[in-house]
């Protein structure tokens, strides 16, 4: 199962799969970074309903969202 738009309130611990576009930067209430164990890196963006987006941590939208959230470092 690919693990880019989960509709759980659970943290992801792997992401398989990154979302294609950007989504609204007001929808995203938090992020974190995937673990370095996983099998390709993943910024998981949260959103305000409580679903987690995997995304891509170079791509320079999620790069430009990063600069602007508090990220917690795993």
């Amino acid at each position: 199962a690919h693990l880019s738009a989960l509709t759980e309130k659970n943290p992801i611990d792997c992401c398989f799969k990154y979302i294609s576009r950007p989504v609204p930067r007001r929808t995203i209430h938090s992020a974190y970074v995937t673990s370095p164990s996983c099998p390709m890196p993943a910024v998981v963006l949260v959103t305000r309903k409580g679903r987690n987006l995997c995304a891509d941590p170079k791509a320079p939208w999620v790069q430009k969202y990063l600069r602007n959230l508090e990220l917690p470092q795993n």
